[in-house]
């Protein structure tokens, strides 16, 4: 299993732009319910609307691309890049890609690496997550993360298309840098 940033990042460069989409897609229809609507709802409830429109988006931009296959394994939602050699999540996430909602034993099992019925366990796992701002309502940003039990060992930001320069990469890294005293 691939670890390393760049070469995973690079990997999968070529899709972030339709991750992207997903995402935002995904949050903007959860935007557009009626202010009367969205105002009894939780953080909790807010996240599982949004990500019930993200996996319609998921499934409509990534279900019919070649070597590209989807797995519901119990409940978890997850995407196969066969030739990529990478497997991906959906998830709301913080600003570390470290998935915000109570820890299924699906999700810690892939956070963990750990073998899932079904799922190959060569392939590196990705969560593709997004960020609100700090009122918790508008979307920050696409992100890309490698799960771990701590945390995410990287983050990496991903750069919509129309925001970006000729030449400009795709992404770049946000991994929170903390700092442990002795």
């Amino acid at each position: 299993m691939e670890t390393d940033l760049d070469i995973l990042m690079n990997r999968i460069e070529p899709y972030l732009g339709i991750f992207d989409g997903i995402l935002r897609r995904g949050h903007s229809t959860y935007e557009s319910y009626a202010p009367e609507i969205i105002l009894d709802h939780d953080a909790s409830t807010q996240a599982h609307c949004t990500y019930r429109h993200i996996l319609k988006e998921a499934q409509l931009a990534l279900d019919e691309l070649p070597h590209v296959e989807h797995l519901e394994l119990r409940g978890q939602n997850l995407w196969q890049f066969k030739e990529l050699d990478v497997v991906c999540r959906l998830k709301k996430t913080d600003e570390n890609g470290v998935s915000t909602n109570y820890p299924t034993p699906q999700a810690m099992a892939f956070d963990d690496g750990d073998e899932l019925p079904g799922l190959p366990a060569a392939p590196s796992r990705l969560t593709i997550g997004y960020l609100l701002d700090e009122t918790g309502m508008g979307f920050a940003r696409s992100q890309v993360s490698f799960p771990t039990r701590r945390g995410a060992l990287w983050c990496a930001a991903i750069v919509p298309s129309n925001m970006r320069e000729a030449g400009e990469r795709a992404w770049y890294e946000v991994t929170k840098q903390t700092r442990f005293s002795i």
